[in-house]
């Protein structure tokens, strides 16, 4: 097995910066393109129609990016077999960046050598039933420099449950509500560099907004998890030369 990537949170979506235009081919009443880039994974993007489906952000200028992710969707299962991502300077002329199948309703994970366009226009094929995406990425990511400290567990689950009694306490039902993931990360060694720009921007940015979270984007790049800082509060000691750090994550299990 190919060694681990570090992990890695994606939180700059170009799709969600200030001054951003989205458009879609089309869009259901109640689903607008917007949606896509609102990161309540219950808001979703859905096609009016089974046809080919274009969805566009003008960026307004030139913009870096080198990962497209497509979380909670159903690309496949209405029919659809691949998705292709292009970048324009002008909205007229694409380059194609990349062109990948679809072979489930699993997270979509994409990543390439960084390019900067204007436009990026990603491009699902017709399929039997309309489209439906809730979240869709498109940037670059945060890497942290290490791996986490022993102990980490990306599988953890849980359930939260809801029990009914009666007035003797005799239990007359058992409900799961749903299940839940609790993600610990431990770092020692991050340099004070790392900390101050590339840390902090996040922290001060987005959280205590969710993300996605992608702990070995290599070799599981179905565990890609929408997860969020469950106790925003950040701690980066000195320890004397290096800083640490622990980050609390939570997050629906799908």
């Amino acid at each position: 097995m190919t060694q681990n990537a570090k992990p890695a949170i994606f939180w700059d979506n170009l799709l969600a910066r200030s001054g951003a235009v989205l458009s879609a081919t089309s869009s259901e009443p109640g689903h607008p393109v917007a949606n896509l880039a609102d990161w309540r994974e219950y808001l979703t993007w859905r096609s009016a129609d089974s046809a080919a489906q274009n969805l566009t952000v003008d960026c307004g200028s030139a913009q870096a990016a080198s990962a497209c992710l497509i979380y909670r969707h159903n690309i496949f299962s209405s029919g659809r077999s691949q998705a292709t991502l292009y970048g324009s300077t002008n909205g007229v002329n694409w380059t194609q960046i990349f062109q990948q199948a679809v072979g489930s309703d699993d997270v979509f994970f994409k990543s390439f050598a960084q390019v900067s366009y204007r436009f990026y226009k990603l491009n699902i094929n017709a399929g039997g039933s309309p489209a439906e995406i809730a979240i869709l990425f498109l940037g670059n990511f945060l890497e942290f420099p290490s791996w986490p400290a022993a102990g980490f567990d990306p599988n953890q689950s849980e359930a939260l449950i809801e029990n009914s009694k009666s007035e003797e306490g005799y239990l007359l039902g058992v409900a799961v509500r749903y299940f839940k993931r609790r993600v610990s990360l431990c770092f020692d060694r991050l340099s004070d560099d790392f900390a101050r720009n590339t840390l902090l921007p996040f922290w001060k940015s987005h959280v205590p907004k969710p993300f996605l979270f992608a702990w070995d984007r290599t070799n599981h790049p179905l565990e890609i998890y929408l997860m969020e800082v469950s106790d925003p509060k950040l701690d980066l000691p000195y320890g004397p030369v290096h800083r640490a750090l622990k980050l609390e994550l939570e997050g629906r299990v799908q």
